[in-house]
């Protein structure tokens, strides 16, 4: 079974270099086109944006980090190694 979250990451990762893409084509709009600017703008940065947002919020739903249990003494087991803190 193939996991859900590899299908939104590549749509993510494809829609984000497709905006950024779009936003950095050279030329696009004439330099001093005020209302080619903001057509630009509305076109490409705003679902810019929101993909990369978006993207980001549905992922961290599908991929949770995982909890770090604190253990009954209060101490919170690391991955480190503790044998080279011990001569401190």
């Amino acid at each position: 079974m193939k996991k859900r979250y590899k299908k939104t990451e590549k749509w993510w990762l494809g829609l984000t270099v497709l905006f950024f893409t779009l936003y950095n084509i050279p030329g696009l709009p004439a330099y001093g086109n005020a209302n080619a600017a903001l057509w630009h703008g509305a076109l490409t940065i705003i679902p810019l944006w929101i993909v990369v947002y978006g993207g980001m919020a549905v992922l961290s739903r599908q991929r949770r980090l995982r909890q770090i249990t604190p253990q009954p003494d209060g101490a919170i087991v690391s991955n480190t190694d503790s044998s080279s803190r011990e001569g401190m």
